[in-house]
């Protein structure tokens, strides 16, 4: 029976190949089956290098690389909230504007719900408004923030809310003889000419020629059928260089009132 012949005794003069365990001649260059190079590998006998010249494990000088092998970043699934590929300090800053801008958009949305909407107004109108009531919140004392938003509540038809702004103004400033005048405007258009008639005096008390004090006080004498005192406010208003705009309503109103009479104004004192 034929027995295997161990590879160092049958062929010594054959190497194997690595790769496909093919038997090669010793002095061939390349595996016969796949080609696989033969001839750097150390030929049978051919002693290593000595252990002595092998240097020990870290002392070997680190090689010299042509440029630095950049690290490759290791993909982590993204965490619900937080933010990643930006610095901490960046993130931490973004994070603290969302957070100031959320709570601008939350008092913003708070003081909106809180300032009632201006019946009859436009947008313009509202927001003149809000803006005034914001200025009234931090200083209920501006006297100027409280005409204004008397005026605008004026404007637009609510009459008994501006009345509130009126009183409070005229209230902390008596001079301010235009709100006492809108005041009883006010109240007039609400059906109470006598307190329309009582401001529209206290008006007259601080200017006693303010033409439309006048004026108004001559249209309640009128609607009273009180004829010759009303021919006396229209005629005095007419005396008080009024608007040029308005003058045409004051003539109306006299040759109206003096038809009723039956007779003529007296001569302005200061003709225009």
């Amino acid at each position: 029976m034929a027995r295997a012949v161990p590879y160092s005794q049958a062929m010594p003069d054959t190497i194997p190949c690595p790769d496909c365990g093919q038997m090669n001649a010793a002095d061939a260059e390349s595996c016969v089956r796949c080609n696989f190079p033969l001839r750097e590998m150390p030929a049978p006998g051919e002693p290593l290098a000595p252990h002595a010249a092998v240097e020990p494990p870290g002392e070997r000088p680190a090689p010299s690389l042509p440029f630095e092998i950049p690290r490759r970043r290791i993909a982590r699934p993204r965490r619900p909230g937080t933010t990643t590929g930006l610095p901490v300090s960046v993130t931490l800053l973004l994070g603290a504007f969302i957070a100031l801008l959320l709570v601008f958009v939350a008092i913003q949305a708070v003081m909106q719900r809180e300032q009632p909407q201006v019946e009859g107004s436009n947008q313009g109108q509202q927001q003149r408004a809000d803006s005034l009531r914001r200025v009234l919140a931090g200083d209920s004392t501006n006297v100027e923030a409280r005409v204004a938003l008397g005026d605008v509540l004026f404007d637009t038809g609510n009459w008994g809310l501006a009345i509130v702004q009126y009183r409070s103004a005229v209230r902390q400033d008596s001079t301010r003889v235009p709100a006492m005048v809108d005041l009883g405007v006010c109240y007039y258009n609400l059906g109470d000419p006598e307190s329309a008639e009582r401001v529209f005096r206290l008006a007259l008390a601080r200017d006693p020629h303010h033409p439309f004090a006048l004026f108004n006080l001559g249209i309640i004498h009128e609607g009273r059928k009180e004829l010759e005192p009303a021919l006396q406010y229209f005629h005095r208003a007419l005396e008080s260089a009024p608007p040029e705009n308005m003058r045409p309503a004051i003539i109306e109103a006299m040759e109206r009132v003096q038809k009723q009479l039956g007779k003529v104004a007296p001569p302005l004192d200061n003709p225009h």
